[in-house]
Parts: structure tokens; C-alpha cells; sequence
């Protein structure tokens, strides 16, 4: 195979696999970070927020991943034969 199509290829597999992350990181904050009807105690909303805070950290750092990934298909792309 050509280097630049194993390249490509390889970014592909990145994207998927950090849309896979991304989406999984977004319902797990759905259902982690829910403390409605259960009468939470201060420490129990404590640890929602930090958890809620490095989920965020999380999904900025996948999105990263993603746009990087996006842009560097172009160059790869540019490479001759």
C-alpha cells in the first residue's frame, strides 16, 4: 500500500474511534453527574462537580482530536507519488 493512503486510513480509524469516545463520554455524563431526586449530600455534589469538570476537559480534548485529525487529512492528501 501506498503511504499515503495507510495515512488516511489510519486517520479515519481516529476520527471513528474518538466519535465513539466522544459519544460515550456524553451519556456517561448524563447519567454520573445526575444527582436530581436523590437528595445528595454536599460531598456526593462535590464529587459530581469535579467529575462534571474532567468530563468537560475530556470532551474538549476528544474534539481536539477530531479537528486535528479533520485537518491533517488535507496535507496527507497533498502527498505525491
Amino acid at each position: 500500500m501506498k503511504i499515503k493512503t495507510v495515512l488516511i486510513i489510519l486517520l479515519l480509524i481516529v476520527i471513528i474511534f474518538s466519535g465513539i469516545r466522544y459519544l460515550g463520554i456524553c451519556v456517561s455524563e448524563k447519567y454520573d453527574t445526575q444527582l436530581e431526586g436523590l437528595n445528595p449530600t454536599t460531598a456526593q455534589i462535590k464529587k459530581a462537580e469535579k467529575l462534571k469538570i474532567k468530563i468537560n476537559r475530556d470532551k474538549k480534548i476528544t474534539l481536539s482530536i477530531i479537528v486535528i485529525s479533520l485537518l491533517a487529512i488535507y496535507p496527507v492528501s497533498l502527498i505525491k507519488k
